[in-house]
């Protein structure tokens, strides 16, 4: 009779047990997922740091896309009043197949699930971020960007300017030696890729202005602007597309990083250019 009294009792507690958690689980769970797609508040983008905000976008963003007003597409298109502004509004820019038919418009939680994630909203999107950004600084760069392309309700944050300390006489060696250590001492791999050809290769970029590679006979130049924008040609290329040249912000390449592939670009039209920086460079 006993063991009876026990199992009974033992059902009826697993039972209540089993009520109390099917709604604790999912109720844990939903809280969870919104901690992780949380997106930034007026009162978090309010308090952002201007000055980290400019840093992460220099570092990550600016080698593709530029923000003032009537300035022009690079890789990537002007941001210039994205915020409340289609996905693929831009007539003179050239987006993938998802982003150029989407109906979504670009707000603060679209913007930041993008810059989370960017393949996950738009798996065939040519964007990269070669290196992920930390919630804190996302929130100081998505207020920076709303302050300089004018965004509607933009945060209450003032701008910050330090004052041009660096001598712009000195070399590009000593004015910014983080950049060029990491350029003149790697390996910068490429691939070109068409609709029906890939092809890859490696580039070394020299002190003394010049571009080699490890194809015979296919060589460059590179120059740095008065605007402190890197420049570069590379030519006589065995491909469909013989020779291209790319510029960006030193800047943008103010974090050493390494990987196979770090951006991404269309020299021509019909050919993706892919680009990374590999650890070291033959001795030979």
């Amino acid at each position: 009779m006993f063991k009876v009294i026990m199992l009974i009792y033992i059902s009826s507690l697993i039972k209540i047990v089993n009520k109390m958690t099917r709604g604790f689980i999912p109720l844990f769970l939903y809280i969870i997922s919104v901690s992780v797609q949380a997106v930034p508040i007026s009162e978090q983008l309010d308090n952002a740091d201007y000055l980290n905000g400019k840093k992460t976008f220099q570092q990550r963003c600016s080698a593709c896309h530029t923000l003032a007003e009537n300035s022009a597409n690079i890789i990537g298109p002007n941001l210039w009043h994205i915020f409340d502004r289609g996905v693929g509004d831009d007539i003179n820019f050239s987006y993938s197949d998802s982003m150029g038919s989407s109906d979504l418009i670009w707000d603060i939680e679209l913007i930041y699930k993008f810059l989370r994630d960017p393949r996950k909203l738009f798996p065939d999107t040519n964007m990269v971020i070669p290196e992920p950004v930390s919630k804190e600084l996302l929130i100081d760069m998505i207020a920076f960007m709303m302050l300089e392309t004018d965004a509607p309700n933009k945060p209450n944050i003032e701008r910050v300017f330090i004052a041009e300390t660096i001598d712009k006489n000195l070399p590009i060696s000593e004015r910014f030696p983080s950049f060029w250590n990491h350029l003149m001492s790697n390996t910068t791999h490429y691939r070109l890729v068409t609709n029906n050809t890939e092809f890859e290769f490696d580039a070394y970029f020299n002190t003394n202005g010049s571009v080699s590679t490890n194809l015979k006979g296919v060589t460059g130049f590179w120059h740095v602007t008065d605007h402190d924008m890197f420049c570069y040609a590379i030519h006589h290329l065995p491909f469909s597309t013989s020779e291209f040249v790319e510029c960006f912000p030193i800047a943008a390449m103010a974090i050493p990083r390494f990987a196979k592939e770090l951006w991404r670009s269309k020299p021509i039209e019909g050919t993706i250019l892919h680009g990374g920086i590999l650890p070291g460079r033959p001795t030979n």
